[in-house]
């Protein structure tokens, strides 16, 4: 019980302070900014608990994403509105903010087993970011041929 209130609590400030970012950078009317970011919240949350209830051996990601699109799918009745007033009005560099600073805290806690990583963790980085860039701009690059936006 105490582990998922540390949850709620580290999921609250993390809302926060990107509701905060989200609002100056992008003029969003804190009232919006505030919904939005609650549904994140609690769509993150029910995926927490589902991940602990549930049997099956999934990581938390799965259960969070399915949540998610179950919110926002066409399914769902309010999906789009939830979708177009509200979570579309949350940008995700605002979001990426917090959850990076709290990663580098985390990484100064451990420095000592970075230490021991040496230079190697360098290389690895480099090649899963240019990885990771390399391969979203095919796929971007498909779809939007596919989709004749280029």
């Amino acid at each position: 019980m105490k582990k998922i209130v540390q949850e709620i609590a580290i999921l609250l400030w993390v809302g926060v302070v990107a509701l905060i970012g989200n609002t100056i950078n992008h003029k969003v009317p804190i009232k919006i900014g505030i919904i939005g970011m609650l549904i994140l919240v609690a769509i993150t949350l029910a995926g927490i608990i589902i991940e602990k209830i549930v049997p099956l051996k999934l990581p938390m990601v799965f259960w969070i994403s399915v949540i998610a699109v179950l919110v926002t799918s066409p399914l769902n009745p309010y999906g789009a509105f939830l979708d177009k007033q509200y979570l579309s009005k949350i940008d995700m560099l605002a979001l990426t903010t917090p959850v990076l600073a709290f990663a580098g805290l985390s990484l100064g806690k451990d420095l000592k087993l970075f230490k021991k990583l040496s230079w190697k963790i360098v290389i690895v980085a480099l090649t899963v970011y240019t990885g990771t860039f390399l391969f979203a701009s095919v796929i971007a690059e498909v779809v939007l041929r596919i989709t004749g936006r280029i």
